[in-house]
């Protein structure tokens, strides 16, 4: 119980910016692999505050506003840094066909102009999105997309390979997966109580993250965290756009 309660906490400060007044927390490989199983549910309580505060806002300002507001605080409660890993990928990528290394362009604390430019406008779409389905009140759609985009993160991270040393690569070696992956599955039978269309989301999450990913992959020849940040903000954008359609 206390390594879930570690994980849990390092999967909460290091995935947000929710503060943890943890003292002494230990981390070791038990860690990382339990982490794997509670990011969803740190995207639960990232999203219940969202909702919970858009509810309060609408109290007080036009619900377009309350929406739009809202939806920026979402990538602020983890601290845009999916966003800042979609920056380093879009130089990584357009700095390889000059022959540059893109990991290194990915670790550099400077942007390039068509990552920033790129990063600007997915910033447009995605808080757009969010708006859209708060102001038309599909709060479960919401909630379920902040689970399953980083549901997908123990489906499907076992089929690439990363460095020995990474969180991913120690999360991985000592087994225990497949229970975990088992037990994850609690989070999509909440959703089919929750919320419409959740078996074609499921599905679709899994497609888009593992084809999303595969495809830097394929570019790169390797998988980092940057990675998983780019395919994980893309798989929510695809989500809430396809399961926004459906619902109207």
């Amino acid at each position: 119980m206390k390594a879930i309660l570690n994980a849990f906490f390092f999967a909460l400060s290091y995935f947000s910016i929710i503060p943890v007044f943890v003292k002494d927390m230990q981390i070791n490989n038990q860690t990382y692999k339990y982490t794997l199983i509670l990011l969803p549910l740190v995207g639960a309580i990232l999203a219940s505050i969202v909702i919970g505060l858009n509810l309060l806002l609408n109290e007080f300002f036009h619900p377009l506003y309350s929406s739009f507001v809202v939806a920026i605080v979402y990538l602020a409660l983890y601290g845009f840094i999916h966003t800042e890993a979609i920056i380093d990928v879009v130089d990584g990528w357009f700095a390889s066909y000059s022959g540059k290394d893109a990991y290194k362009i990915m670790k550099e604390s400077t942007i390039g102009a068509i990552g920033a430019l790129y990063g600007f406008a997915f910033v447009l779409l995605k808080v757009g999105i969010i708006t859209y389905v708060l102001y038309e009140k599909q709060y479960a759609l919401f909630f379920i997309v902040c689970i399953f985009s980083r549901l997908n993160l123990i489906y499907l991270l076992g089929y690439f390979k990363f460095s020995k040393d990474s969180f991913l690569s120690l999360a991985f070696e000592h087994g225990g997966i497949l229970g975990l992956k088992i037990i994850a599955l609690i989070y999509v039978i909440i959703a089919f109580f929750i919320g419409s269309n959740v078996l074609v989301l499921f599905v679709l999450s899994l497609l888009s993250f593992y084809f999303i990913l595969k495809v830097l992959d394929n570019k790169f020849g390797f998988v980092n965290g940057d990675c998983l940040g780019f395919t994980l903000e893309h798989t929510e954008l695809v989500l809430l756009n396809i399961g926004l359609l459906l619902i109207l």
